[in-house]
């Protein structure tokens, strides 16, 4: 498991930007009450960023998998099979862990209705909340593309797009803040597991 050990030495801006991150979250978490806390995030909108995070949500979404892996088969395709295999767990996983494992966890406009400050054009959904999904997914993308990267640019541009799509989740009132980080932690040991696959089951370049 050395390849872990170097994984977590080369990244390590970005395990720093994560920890800050989870442990700010964490705190909102223990120390104040769930709904308190959203209801007071949510009193804080403005026009800008209702527009900004209605469709920065899509960060998060599914069919970014597929278009990033028809994109890498052009331009970086031994890294195909990594991002196939982080795709398909994160999609299983989310699936099992929404409607098998948390069940019955109510979302946001579950708890609060109309009372909650909306945006128009977002779909409103009531339930399986945790883990979020649109998090787990870009944690997983993004922290695969951090672990190929090789400059501290692209750790903290990618770390930027995965954090932007949590909090969004949490700006559209679609999830509770629990949700997006238990998505991230999710997330990124999906983006562990992919980068292994790929470390272990190498796609052979064809020869000249």
């Amino acid at each position: 498991m050395n390849f872990i050990k170097n994984l977590l030495v080369q990244k390590k801006l970005f395990w720093i930007l994560y920890l800050l991150f989870f442990i700010a979250g964490m705190l909102l978490v223990l120390f104040t009450d769930q709904y308190e806390l959203h209801q007071n995030i949510n009193s804080y909108h403005q026009p800008f960023w209702d527009f900004f995070f209605k469709y920065a949500t899509y960060l998060g979404d599914g069919i970014l998998y597929p278009l990033i892996i028809v994109c890498l088969f052009f331009i970086k395709r031994e890294w195909v099979m990594a991002f196939i295999y982080a795709a398909l767990l994160s999609l299983i996983l989310s699936y099992l862990l929404k409607h098998y494992v948390f069940t019955g966890h109510p979302r946001p406009y579950e708890i609060f209705g109309n009372s909650l400050h909306l945006i128009e054009g977002v779909k409103m959904k009531h339930w399986n909340s945790f883990p979020s999904g649109h998090t787990l997914s870009a944690f997983s993308m993004f922290s695969l593309g951090i672990f190929f990267a090789k400059k501290h640019v692209w750790q903290i541009l990618w770390f930027g797009l995965a954090l932007i799509a949590a909090i969004s989740r949490v700006y559209l009132s679609q999830h509770f803040v629990e949700d997006i980080l238990g998505g991230s932690i999710i997330g990124i040991a999906i983006a562990l597991a992919g980068y292994t696959f790929w470390y272990k089951y190498p796609l052979k370049k064809p020869k000249p």
